[in-house]
């Protein structure tokens, strides 16, 4: 069987590892604050009355995709469901943090 040693840490290992350090004690310096900015913006994105009217329509083409009977309900209560947590997500969460308060 051959034997595995450990090698020890080099100048390089010890200098990345006390960058890991100092990122994680200080989420400043890491640049992690921006991801707020970052979800809100997508939170807007899907807010906006463009994706409203994109889902919309979506809905509209399930309906006449049905009508011509080239849409199965499989595909339709997905779509649907689909679309209720895409903008329902913000109400869907906040109730949930609401119960567990």
């Amino acid at each position: 069987m051959k034997s595995h040693s450990m090698t020890p840490p080099t100048a390089t290992h010890i200098v990345m590892g006390l960058f890991v350090a100092i990122f994680a004690l200080t989420p400043e310096i890491a640049l992690a604050a921006p991801w707020d900015g970052a979800a809100q913006a997508v939170f807007d994105i899907l807010n906006s009355g463009l994706t409203r009217m994109l889902a919309i329509i979506a809905v509209v083409a399930c309906g006449i995709a049905a009508f011509f009977g080239k849409l199965s309900w499989d595909w339709a209560v997905k779509i649907v469901i689909g679309i209720v947590l895409v903008f329902g997500a913000s109400t869907i969460v906040q109730t949930i943090i609401d119960a567990s308060v």
